[in-house]
């Protein structure tokens, strides 16, 4: 199998979701455009159609009679609409998801952590796979157990899986104090992820994203030095806040998508085309 890479993301959104979110330094919650963009991904399995790919979803959608939901439950649930609408030849069902933390949300503190666990299975109603990490906002508690027992639900706390050829390397939360939730202190998580590198990943998802020094791009640049260091793979990122809708390139040809707060549905260009 061919290197997975994205050949092209458009630079405008096809589709706004709207939402509600507590931004930095303000007390109040805002409203705000989730951006959905279209791209192309070629190196799959012929029998994929498309991977969408997603981080950082910490907002609310409010409904008419005070009902309001989280912003990742109800992105799964139009996601199978806008496949119909947008893309009438792509099976939904025959797409992987692609979640990279920090799904929850709360109005009433920024930045509280709590329990995303509808957000997963929501999306594995609809997707023949779903693959993802924890954020340092995410805590499922005991309902950990509950979603590693759902057949298409793959979340990598420190693991690397193989699906259908592909091989799949995540790693869950961020570097900072090992007594709060989801975080890891840098020797251990540099080491983690080092010890993936060296197995050659396809696909590797981490929640913080390196840092990118041409455009400033805000990151950890001790991830950048690391994934520079070993074979060329695809890094899908949150955390820190992208302005752009583009794969960066690293020195060795790694491309680095920061999905923070942004949607892709990146189409498989070696799709088997029978509907």
């Amino acid at each position: 199998m061919s290197k997975i890479k994205i050949t092209q993301i458009n630079l405008e959104p096809f589709e706004y979701l709207e939402y509600f979110t507590i931004p930095h330094a303000i007390l109040t919650a805002q409203k705000f455009q989730l951006p959905i963009y279209q791209g192309e991904v070629e190196g799959l399995s012929h029998s994929i159609d498309s991977m969408v790919v997603t981080s950082d979803l910490q907002g609310i959608c409010h409904f008419e009679h005070q009902h309001s939901e989280l912003l990742g439950v109800v992105l799964a649930e139009i996601l199978p609409s806008m496949y119909d609408i947008y893309f009438p030849d792509l099976k939904i069902q025959k797409s992987w998801a692609f979640l990279c933390g920090d799904l929850y949300a709360n109005l009433e503190k920024r930045g509280s952590s709590g329990n995303p666990i509808q957000v997963w299975q929501d999306f594995s109603k609809h997707f023949q796979h779903v693959i993802g990490i924890a954020g340092n906002h995410d805590d499922f508690g005991q309902d950990l157990d509950q979603l590693q027992k759902i057949e298409n639900i793959h979340f990598l706390e420190s693991d690397i899986i193989q699906l259908d050829g592909i091989k799949i390397a995540g790693l869950s939360g961020v570097i900072g104090r090992i007594d709060k939730n989801f975080r890891r202190s840098e020797s251990d998580y540099l080491k983690i992820l080092e010890r993936f590198l060296k197995q050659k990943p396809d696909i590797t998802l981490t929640h913080l994203s390196p840092y990118f020094e041409e455009y400033n791009f805000l990151g950890e640049v001790q991830l950048t030095n690391l994934l520079e260091k070993y074979s060329e793979n695809l890094l899908f990122c949150g955390h820190s806040h992208w302005e752009t809708s583009q794969a960066i390139t690293l020195k060795n040809a790694t491309q680095v998508l920061n999905v923070d707060t942004k949607v892709f549905i990146l189409i498989n260009k070696n799709r088997n085309y029978q509907k």
